[in-house]
């Protein structure tokens, strides 16, 4: 759990800086700051698309906790 929260804090700390450094990059355009967010939220849902939700291998694993259904 100390290693997640070490890697939120040290994102919230780097993200602002990185999205700076992009908005100097650009010469004070926000567009490459939003460029930049965009493509985070597409690799992100992407990653988020290919995920399991693992709920076949609990079922076949624990057939008692299943609920009936009529």
């Amino acid at each position: 759990m100390g290693v997640v929260n070490l890697k939120m804090q040290l994102a919230g700390f780097i993200a602002p800086l990185t999205i700076g450094f992009v908005i100097d990059a650009f010469d004070g355009s926000f567009n490459g700051a939003v460029w930049l967010l965009v493509s985070f939220g597409v690799v992100c849902f992407i990653a988020f698309m290919t995920l399991k939700s693992g709920k076949e291998n609990f079922m076949t694993e624990h057939p008692q906790t299943i609920p009936a259904v009529k």
